[in-house]
């Protein structure tokens, strides 16, 4: 027996929800990170990747450096991903959620930022 695409979770890492009104995010393109860029909220986050939600969509493909407020934290976490999916209006007919894929961290310490949030979530998801 087959299993179809949307039938298997393909995702290596576990996703955190967050609370999106509580975890701003803010999006620049890489091509240009002199433009303000889009603010708005994450909505899960692993390993990995995370799922935002912003006013207008950023193009498929689209290289982009990712400002994350986690909750709890004082300090930014620094991210480059690569937007890998955005919902069509017609399922997001006003903020747009998209996925991007981590690629890489601005500092070790970034990247331990988030290994350390999500390693406090999932206890507590577990308690």
């Amino acid at each position: 027996m087959t299993t179809s695409v949307q039938e298997t979770d393909r995702r290596g890492h576990e996703r955190i929800r967050l609370s999106p009104m509580h975890t701003p995010v803010m999006v620049q393109s890489v091509d240009d990170l002199s433009v303000e860029g889009w603010q708005g909220h994450a909505y899960d986050i692993s390993e990995t990747g995370v799922r935002i939600e912003l006013d207008e969509p950023v193009d498929v493909g689209r290289e982009v450096a990712l400002h994350l407020e986690l909750p709890g934290q004082t300090t930014r976490t620094f991210v480059a991903g690569e937007v890998v999916w955005v919902n069509d209006d017609q399922d997001d007919p006003g903020p747009r959620r998209m996925a991007l894929r981590f690629t890489d961290f601005l500092s070790e310490g970034d990247r331990a930022r988030l290994l350390a949030f999500l390693g406090v979530s999932a206890r507590r998801a577990a308690a």
